[in-house]
């Protein structure tokens, strides 16, 4: 009789686990699309190709615990309104920092806004090329998307999953935020130096970047007046173009130099470092009645790891910024 009752509970239990198990073959949760990089995204794009166009994919997904089963087609639209509400909740009246809206003249989908995720996948992505050549980035871009409508399944009730603010951070070989603090910086009639501890050089073209002179701050609403252009030379030195006269902005001869060098624990990367050895003076200028000249001598250098075994154009994912 004992055993008839053991080897009844053990048959029982063989039952019980059996139905757990298959229960994890079914979808544990509610199926949603959202885009992968959803809410406000930094996107870097590599900005040194052959034909000015930066091709890039934003990818889309379904969320579950199961493969997805049916193809679903999903359309993306522009979002200017929930950029305009980003905006005010973190700069509120500062609208010099607003970040701006992408004109469409920087941007197509060549594809169409419309892609579908095919059965048994749960990512696919939409192609967006990006024709950035003149876009002053004095000012901060972003390109608001928004899931508008699917053929299966749900766009993501959650707040930001349906709508990406993509932050549109062009890069080139030089750009970066460059260690500051070697260079000192000392008024006219002064002997007391000081510095600044980064700065961040920004792309204009391929071998062009530019910085802000100085001490001036880059979320100054005045920055646009201390924009220097910086131009890497093929023979190692640098040539200077301040886009306003008003800050008198002199240079004396500057060069760069590259150091390369693989890293000691993960072989597959390159250390690139970019030293700019400078030495120049410019007036500040925002108190008109009290004009102050500085001068400027020592380096900037920017650190910046390379995966050697991916393209440089597919980089972005792995800068430190």
């Amino acid at each position: 009789m004992k055993k008839i009752i053991f080897y009844s509970i053990i048959a029982l239990l063989a039952i019980s686990f059996g139905a757990c198990n298959d229960e994890w073959t079914d979808e544990q949760y509610r199926k949603y699309v959202s885009f992968v990089r959803s809410g406000y995204s930094e996107t870097y794009l590599n900005s040194n190709t052959t034909d000015g166009v930066i091709h890039y994919k934003i990818p889309i997904g379904i969320s579950g615990s199961v493969t997805n089963d049916r193809d679903v087609t999903v359309t993306i639209e522009l979002d200017p309104d929930t950029l305009v509400d980003y905006n005010y909740a973190m700069f509120y009246r500062r609208d010099d920092l607003f970040f701006r809206l992408l004109n469409e003249q920087h941007y197509s989908f060549p594809k169409g806004k419309t892609v579908t995720i095919p059965a048994g996948e749960n990512v696919a992505c939409i192609d967006i090329d990006f024709k950035l050549e003149g876009l002053d980035l004095v000012e901060k871009y972003i390109l608001p998307l928004a899931i508008v409508s699917t053929s299966e399944y749900e766009p993501s009730p959650v707040k930001w999953y349906k709508k990406t603010l993509m932050r549109i951070i062009p890069f080139n070989y030089f750009s970066g935020t460059y260690s500051a603090g070697a260079a000192t910086i000392k008024e006219e009639d002064d002997t007391t130096p000081t510095s600044v501890a980064t700065r961040e050089m920004r792309v204009v073209s391929d071998s062009v970047v530019f910085f802000y002179a100085g001490l001036c701050e880059e979320d100054a609403r005045d920055r646009a007046t201390y924009k220097v252009r910086v131009q890497f030379n093929a023979d190692n030195t640098l040539s200077f173009t301040a886009d306003s006269a008003k800050i008198d902005f002199t240079a004396e001869p500057s060069t760069w130099s590259i150091n390369e060098e693989m890293d000691a624990l993960q072989p597959h990367l390159m250390i690139r470092t970019v030293t700019m050895d400078l030495k120049y003076s410019y007036k500040d200028v925002t108190n008109p009645s009290y004009e102050v000249k500085y001068n400027l001598a020592g380096s900037y250098t920017l650190e910046r790891r390379r995966n050697i075994q991916i393209p440089e154009e597919d980089q972005q994912e792995i800068f430190e910024w």
